[in-house]
């Protein structure tokens, strides 16, 4: 009997990203705070692997 079975692939590479950047960033902030430009340079590139990670989820559930 054949089952199938649905296997979820992880970006890791992507998700270890994220985690360098959360990690870099809270390291920033509390070393300067939020107000500098490579803090917001940094948050801005977090956002938007974040994104790109959601759309790669939502992509797998359609």
């Amino acid at each position: 009997m054949k089952t199938n079975k649905s296997i979820k692939v992880e970006n890791q590479k992507l998700l270890m990203d994220i985690v360098e950047l959360k990690i870099k960033l809270s390291e920033l902030f509390n070393q300067t705070g939020p107000n500098t430009s490579e803090y917001i340079s940094l948050s801005i590139k977090l956002d938007f692997l974040m994104n790109e990670y959601f759309d790669e989820k939502i992509e797998q559930l359609i």
